[in-house]
Parts: C-alpha cells; structure tokens; sequence
C-alpha cells in the first residue's frame, strides 16, 4: 500500500490528522491507497487514541461522500464500545 497524497481529498498532508467537519473528536488520519484494489483506506482517530478504519473504491473521493461513511463507520464503532460487544 502506499500513502494517498490526502490533499487531494481532504486538504491536508500526508502526516497531518484533520478533524472531521461536524463530528466532535474524530479526525480523519493519512488515507492510503491499494493500486491494485483500486482503493482508498480511510482510517479515523478519536481523541482518546480509539480509531477505526474503512476502505472505499478510489473513485468515492467527495469529501462529503466520505464524511457520510465516515459517520456510518463511527456511528457503529461507538454502539459497538457502549453496548460492550466484542469486548
């Protein structure tokens, strides 16, 4: 895998964690990208150092598109903490 240049996506650089608008303690972190796949993994950090990831098709790369999936994906990990599923 190789790093995505995110400013293409999300204005911001290779390295830098760039808050998620309109999401309270989530940021987005360098995306990268499988050639081969043809994908776009996005990863995502809390404040507290909790994170979690999705990949998406390179062609998903609307900055709005991904904050949707991006609040799915953060959604669910969050019920998944509260509930106490998987621990």
């Amino acid at each position: 895998m190789r790093r995505l240049r995110s400013a293409r996506l999300l204005c911001v650089d290779d390295h830098a964690v760039s808050q998620i608008p309109g999401v309270e303690r989530w940021s987005y972190e360098a995306f990268s990208q499988e050639t081969e796949a043809e994908s776009i993994t996005v990863p995502v950090v809390r404040d507290d150092g909790k994170s979690a990831e999705f990949t998406v098709p390179k062609f998903v790369e609307d900055p709005e598109d991904l904050r949707g999936i991006a609040l799915v994906v953060i959604g669910a990990f969050e019920k998944w903490g509260r509930d106490g599923l998987g621990g």
